[in-house]
Parts: C-alpha cells; sequence; structure tokens
C-alpha cells in the first residue's frame, strides 16, 4: 500500500460527497481511504457507506463522537500506506495533482512532503497558498501558519509508528499543528513542495468557529510553550524574530475569528480577559514594533498595548467580514 488517506468525518454531508469524490478520482489502486465517523447524526455515514460498497479502496470506522483528534488516530491505528495523507471532510483534493503526489509517494526520498494549498471562501474567491521550494523548514514551521495543519502532507507512516506520534486529544484547536511540529522534530528529512494540490474550505462550520476563544487561546498556549521548544532546538536570529512575528499573527487571527459572530461589547470583555493570558502577554512582551513589517500589525500591535479593547473588538469584526470574502 502506497498512500493511506485518512478523513475524519462528522456531519459533513454537504461538502462530503465532493471531498470522497476527489479521493476515488485517484489513478491508482495502491491507496486506501479511511473514513472515520466520528458520531454523525446526519447523513454523513451513508455518504461514507455509499463509497465503500462502490469502491474496495475506501474503509469505514464508525465510532461514538470523541473528537477529531481521536478519529485521526484511529485512522492512523488502521493504516497500511507508506505514507499518510491527512484531509478533512470539508475539503478536497485537486484531481490532476494525484500524479504528483503518487510520484512523491513512489519515489520514497522524502519523510514529509508539504504541499500547498487554495483557500476557497464562500464568495468563491480562491487564494494560493505555499511556501517557496528552497524555504528553510525551521523557519517554515515557525514563521508561516502553511505548516500549522496535518493535511495536505504525505507523512511516513514508519516514523510516526517508530516515534509514538499522536493527536493530544484535550487540544479542541491547534492539535495538528503540534503534531507537525512533533513529526518534524524526529526527522530532517522534509521536502516544501510549490505544488498546491488542495482546497481548503473557509466557512463557519469550522472547529474554529464554534470553539470558544478562551478555549482557542488556552490550546494556543500549548502549541506556543511547544514551538518555544523547537525554536531553542532550531536556534537562529532570523527564527527567533519569525517566531515572534507569527505568535504575535496568531494572537490577532484568533482575535479577529472570535469577533466575527460576536457583539462588540461581548467580544471587548473577552479580549480583555485573554489578554491576561501568559502565552500572551510573553508574546506582548517578545515582540519589537519595529519587527511587525506590515502597517496594519504594528496598529493592531499599538491597540493592544494601549488597551483600546472597544476599537480592536470593531477593527476585528470589520477584518472578519473583509478576511471571509476573500479580498
Amino acid at each position: 500500500m502506497l498512500v493511506s488517506v485518512i478523513i475524519p468525518v462528522f456531519n459533513s454531508e454537504r461538502f462530503l460527497l465532493q471531498c470522497l469524490q476527489s479521493v476515488k478520482a485517484c489513478p491508482s489502486r495502491d491507496i486506501e481511504c479511511i473514513m472515520v465517523n466520528d458520531g454523525s447524526t446526519d447523513g454523513s455515514a451513508d455518504i461514507c457507506a455509499e463509497f465503500v460498497r462502490d469502491d474496495k479502496r475506501f474503509y469505514l470506522i464508525n465510532k461514538d463522537n470523541s473528537g477529531v483528534s481521536d478519529s485521526r488516530n484511529r485512522g492512523l491505528a488502521q493504516a497500511a500506506g507508506e505514507y499518510v495523507f491527512f484531509l478533512d471532510s470539508d475539503d478536497y483534493i485537486s484531481v490532476d495533482r494525484w500524479p504528483d503526489i503518487l510520484a512523491h509517494a513512489k519515489q520514497g526520498a522524502y519523510d514529509m512532503v508539504a504541499y500547498g494549498y487554495y483557500d476557497l471562501f464562500t464568495s468563491g474567491a480562491i487564494k494560493e497558498e505555499r511556501v517557496p521550494e528552497n524555504f528553510d523548514i525551521s523557519l517554515a514551521l515557525l514563521s508561516t501558519t502553511l505548516l500549522n495543519t496535518c493535511w495536505g502532507k504525505l507523512l511516513r507512516r514508519d516514523v510516526i509508528g517508530e516515534h509514538g506520534l499522536k493527536f493530544r486529544k484535550e487540544l479542541k484547536t491547534c492539535e495538528d499543528a503540534v503534531f507537525i511540529l512533533d513529526f518534524a522534530q524526529k526527522t530532517n528529512n522534509c521536502m516544501l513542495s510549490d505544488i498546491a494540490v488542495m482546497y481548503y474550505r473557509i466557512h463557519l462550520g469550522g472547529a474554529m468557529q464554534n470553539t470558544g476563544l478562551q478555549r482557542r487561546i488556552s490550546d494556543f498556549s500549548v502549541l506556543y510553550e511547544r514551538r518555544k521548544e523547537y525554536l531553542s532546538e532550531n536556534y537562529s536570529e532570523a527564527n527567533r524574530e519569525a517566531f515572534d512575528r507569527q505568535s504575535f499573527s496568531v494572537v490577532t487571527d484568533l482575535f479577529r475569528t472570535a469577533a466575527r459572530n460576536g457583539r462588540i461589547p461581548e467580544v471587548r470583555n473577552t479580549i480583555r480577559e485573554c489578554m491576561k493570558n501568559p502565552a500572551i502577554t510573553a508574546i506582548m512582551d517578545s515582540t519589537k514594533n519595529a519587527r511587525l513589517s506590515r502597517g496594519y500589525k504594528k496598529l493592531e500591535y499599538m491597540m493592544m498595548r494601549r488597551g483600546s479593547y472597544m476599537i480592536l473588538a470593531a477593527y476585528f469584526k470589520l477584518k472578519a467580514r473583509v478576511t471571509e470574502s476573500g479580498r
């Protein structure tokens, strides 16, 4: 078996068919698709069962609801491929990129191949996200969100098994970013591909939007400490500055996401409370305004420093609407 595609499924019938069809379009018989139904209450299980009946490469695991991390761990326990490729059930693979994915898997030259992807906005806008091929892997992990996810990557299964790597079930968000850091720490044999192989759907039904800001900040604190460990083992001034900029950017992205549907007074109060979190305090202390290259980031930093929380709440609410549109 060459590649095991692992798809956690939970109440995703709206997008699931397109996701599974993109896997079924793979021309190789040396792949398998492991669908882990996490106690869905809609028609997701029936859609999965239909693919199992029609294509012997598809397998379905049904279990009680226990979260995406447990679903991915269950998929890993079942996987038989030399590589695993995680895919979320509301995203899909670009069919014409299967030859590139299969070629990398057959060559077997790398323990991880991290691909680019396309952001797919609700407005229909599409934005390509990718890391240049010659980018240093440690710098990429510390400076960009492109490597924050487990999906869209070929990961050698032996590395995962040998080191007992698993997704942390206690985390509701950031669990895949922690997993990828754990994986990257176990091998230097990684490739950053500038090929975009899948579409990542940005919509309000994802875990990030449905998890409260306080919980997201708590989960991010775990990732922040894990990144600090990685930085200490891969230290350079460039990595340190990139780590500071990226950490600050993640915090402001979390605030923006929280502001999307919240009332401004409520968002203001939540941001004020979150600013007391030790991780955010450390980020604010280590982020120098001069290191923030973009003007709007410097503005955000200034407002956060001054405690202008009402203005921040209104600003992030507006920014969320603009970002969601893909502009």
